[in-house]
C-alpha cells in the first residue's frame, strides 16, 4: 500500500509539472505573438529551465531578445541551436543579424556565407551581407550582392541606397547619383538618401547641388547633425555663402553631437 501511494504521488507530481510546463509555454506564445517580447522572454525562461533542451523555445526567446535589442543573449541562443543543428539555416539568419548589429561585420559575413551557400537565392541573407561588405569598406562585394537583390526586388530601398553608397565610395558618382533618385522615387521621405546623394554632389565639387541636397535631408529629419556640418563645409567652398554662414551649420552639428561639426567650429568659428 505504502508504494502504491509512492507511486500515485510521484505520477501527480509528473503530472503536475507538466501541465504547469504547458501553461507557461502557451504563455510564453501568446506573450510572442501578441509582439510583448519582454515578457515572452520571462515566459520563455521558465520554460527552458524547466526542459533545457525545447529548442522550440529557445528559438523563440531568441527572436523575442532580438526584438528588445538584447543582440548579446540572442546570440548566445542562436550559436546554441546551431551546434544542435536545430534549423540551423533559420539560426544562422539569426545570428548573422545579431553580429550585424553587434557591429561585428566579419561575423555576420561568415554566417551569410554559409547559408548563401545552401539558400543561394536567399535574397534576405544577400541584402544583409551586401550590408555587412559595406560597412567592412569591401564596395565591390557588396555591389555584387546587391545587384541580385535589385534583379529581384527592384525597389527595395535598403538595397538601392547601400548599392548608392558603394557605388559612390567605388568612385561611380552618377550610378550612386542613380540609385538614390530611385529610392527617393519610391519613398521621398528618406533623410539618408537625400544625404548621400548630397555627398556624392560634395564630392565631386557640384557645391551648389550638395546644399540642395542637405538643405532637403534636414528639412526631412531637423537633428541631422552630419547634414548640417557637411552643408556647412559645402558652403564654405561655394560662393554666396560667407563663413558665419558656414559656422552656423557647424555649431549646429556640434550641438546636435556631430564630432565633425566640433572640430570646424574649433577651426573656423573662434
Amino acid at each position: 500500500m505504502r508504494q502504491y501511494s509512492i507511486t500515485l504521488i510521484s505520477t501527480l507530481s509528473i503530472l503536475l509539472f507538466s501541465c504547469d510546463m504547458s501553461n507557461v509555454r502557451e504563455e510564453a506564445n501568446d506573450y510572442f505573438q501578441e509582439g510583448n517580447y519582454t515578457a515572452a522572454v520571462a515566459s520563455y525562461n521558465r520554460v527552458i529551465k524547466m526542459e533545457p533542451d525545447d529548442n522550440y523555445s529557445i528559438f523563440n526567446r531568441a527572436t523575442a531578445l532580438e526584438n528588445i535589442e538584447e543582440y548579446d543573449a540572442a546570440y548566445d541562443d542562436y550559436t546554441r541551436l546551431i551546434s544542435l543543428k536545430w534549423h540551423s539555416l533559420k539560426a544562422l539568419m539569426g545570428r548573422a543579424r545579431c553580429n550585424f548589429e553587434l557591429e561585428n561585420y566579419a561575423g555576420a559575413v561568415m554566417d551569410l556565407k554559409l547559408l548563401i551557400e545552401n539558400e543561394p537565392d536567399n535574397m534576405v541573407a544577400l541584402e544583409l551581407r551586401g550590408r555587412a561588405y559595406m560597412k567592412m569598406g569591401k564596395s565591390w562585394n557588396a555591389i555584387h550582392d546587391l545587384d541580385k537583390v535589385l534583379k529581384v526586388d527592384p525597389n527595395n530601398l535598403h538595397a538601392l541606397i547601400t548599392r548608392g553608397a558603394a557605388l559612390a565610395r567605388g568612385g561611380l558618382g552618377p550610378a550612386a547619383i542613380k540609385d538614390f533618385d530611385r529610392a527617393i522615387s519610391i519613398n521621398p521621405n528618406l533623410p539618408v538618401a537625400r544625404f548621400n546623394k548630397g555627398m556624392v554632389f560634395f564630392v565631386h565639387e557640384h557645391f551648389s547641388a550638395a546644399i540642395d541636397s542637405f538643405d532637403k535631408a534636414i528639412d526631412l529629419n531637423e537633428d541631422y547633425a552630419e547634414a548640417y556640418t557637411r552643408r556647412g563645409m559645402a558652403k564654405m567652398n561655394y560662393k554666396g555663402y560667407s563663413l558665419k554662414d558656414s559656422c552656423d551649420d557647424f555649431k549646429k552639428g556640434a550641438k546636435l553631437n556631430d564630432p565633425l561639426g566640433a572640430e570646424y567650429v574649433s577651426e573656423y568659428c573662434n
